[in-house]
């Protein structure tokens, strides 16, 4: 379902993982830099993809580059709470470490795609890297606006970058398909909803080509769903409908995409509001982490569980996952201020819900 936010200090981005647009962070590890304790193996396994891909684009290495993805990119290759290690590095490419200001930084990610592209022609990061720089002019373009609320010198302006980002992942598509790459989908359906006349039904068919091709790739959810909000070209309704959609799609870990939709979408948009303004079902929610928990019980999922049975106030269900979590608590998941909220909810009193969050920058 991001891309990242660009604009998190440099300490934080080597912690970002496939992270959506304006902070959608799918299951990330976005803990303080000081942060005390111990990292557990979902966040070590993180780090050291990241790191990995940040030290190889600040020294020019694509040869390197290129090596890590083909390793990465396979199904198989997930982080112990189950994470595609694929979506780490493209998040890393997505937030490229710059040592210029950020209002240049597109054009030297222009630069650094053309060197990879001239290494490996073929390259499908290479080519993404491009596609990346043109969604940040898109950004600049786009302002503080939501996509329906665009002026319209704005509107047109961000329509030309999609335009030409559209038409690199068109050029792109052989190799991708090749390469069976899940990012390409999931980047055409970033770009698609700031084409000229792209519609609901539009977005809709290029979404079901995306996940009909690669229906466990979390991102692409994550990324149908930000633009599934009012503002962006959905209803009210449309994050709720899409998850349950997830539920029940083709993919082998359908029963634990509503979990995941919803644990990245609190994180981006409703800030522990997502059972009242994000419309999420407990019930349902419950479910769908149970699944995700059997397929991997990592001490990372078994957290976010125990953190969303407290905001839903089932003390119970808490009580039983914090039993199984025993010493390996991990404050980054319970919330904006972890361990004061890891510590109210052990003591059965509801944190209280934090603001409605402010408009997304990025998408």
């Amino acid at each position: 379902m991001t891309i990242v936010a660009r604009m998190f200090p440099r300490t934080r981005s080597l912690l970002a993982l496939a992270c959506l647009a304006a902070g959608l962070c799918s299951q990330t590890a976005f803990a303080a830099a000081n942060e005390s304790q111990v990292a557990d193996a979902e966040m070590r396994a993180q780090q050291d993809i990241a790191q990995e891909t940040v030290r190889h684009v600040l020294a020019g290495d694509v040869k390197q580059l290129e090596a890590l993805y083909l390793r990465l990119n396979h199904p198989g290759e997930r982080t112990p709470g189950g994470l595609w290690k694929l979506s780490v590095f493209y998040s890393q490419l997505r937030n490229f470490p710059s040592r210029i200001s950020h209002t240049q930084k597109w054009i030297e990610m222009q630069e650094f795609a053309r060197h990879w592209q001239a290494s490996y022609p073929d390259s499908v990061p290479g080519g993404l890297l491009g596609v990346f720089a043109k969604l940040d002019e898109v950004e600049i373009a786009r302002g503080a606006s939501t996509l329906d609320a665009m002026p319209g010198m704005h509107r047109l302006l961000t329509e030309i970058f999609a335009d030409e980002a559209m038409k690199i992942l068109e050029k792109m598509r052989p190799a991708a398909a090749k390469a069976n790459d899940p990012e390409w989908h999931r980047t055409m359906l970033e770009v698609a909803p700031y084409l000229g006349g792209m519609s609901a039904d539009g977005y809709r068919q290029k979404m079901d080509e995306a996940l009909a091709r690669h229906p466990d790739y979390h991102d692409a959810w994550f990324t149908a769903a930000l633009f599934s909000r009012p503002g962006w070209g959905g209803t009210p309704d449309g994050v709720a409908r899409l998850a349950r959609d997830a539920s029940q799609s083709a993919g082998k870990e359908a029963p634990s995409l509503y979990a995941r939709i919803y644990w990245a979408m609190d994180q981006s948009t409703y800030q522990g509001r997502l059972f009242d303004a994000g419309g999420a079902d407990w019930p349902t929610m419950r479910t769908s982490f149970e699944h995700m928990v059997g397929q991997y019980p990592a001490a990372w999922n078994l957290n976010g569980f125990a953190y969303f049975a407290c905001m839903a106030r089932d003390y119970k269900t808490m009580d039983a996952i914090v039993g199984r979590i025993g010493p390996e608590v991990v404050h980054a998941v319970w919330g904006a201020n972890g361990k004061a909220t890891h510590a109210l909810c052990l003591a059965h009193k509801a944190p209280a819900k934090a603001p409605r969050a402010p408009k997304a920058r990025r998408l």
